[in-house]
């Protein structure tokens, strides 16, 4: 069994945007490295949304990743960067990723709120759109 994790950010002013994807990119050249992780994707959607699905190969490995620097780092950032956040974790028999729109609806049905601290009129009963902008994705697997 394979462990998934997926998150939905948005980033509430583009004021907040260098911060986040410094952040970002920093927790996507770590997360390479990290023993456990088998592959992930991110979306950029429209309205400063970003979309993360990774695989593991346990939960163990994934939160041994979360729960360190630099994601630990910018998960305290976040309640102020962003106005909407949700999660979903689940395994899976295989490690194929779903396709995003699949990702959406098990967000909406599984998913669990992020703590914001100026939250939209859709977090709370996470009355998100569905990923509109598909082309904009980036996979990113371990290093060898």
């Amino acid at each position: 069994m394979y462990f998934i994790s997926l998150t939905r950010l948005r980033v509430r002013s583009i004021v907040y945007l260098p911060a986040f994807i410094l952040a970002n990119e920093a927790s996507v050249r770590v997360i390479k490295k990290i023993p456990g992780f088998i592959e992930g994707k991110e979306l950029i959607d429209k309205h400063l949304t970003f979309w993360t699905i990774t695989v593991w190969e346990s939960e163990q490995a994934m939160k041994h990743f979360r729960n360190n620097d630099p994601h630990k780092k910018a998960m305290r950032k976040l309640p102020d960067w962003c106005n909407e956040g949700a999660y979903a974790h689940w395994t899976q028999e295989d490690e194929v990723i779903p396709e995003w729109n699949i990702l959406y609806g098990r967000l909406l049905k599984e998913g669990r709120l992020t703590k914001i601290k100026r939250p939209s009129e859709q977090q709370e009963g996470m009355n998100y759109p569905p990923p509109f902008w598909t082309k904009t994705e980036r996979s990113f697997k371990p290093k060898k």
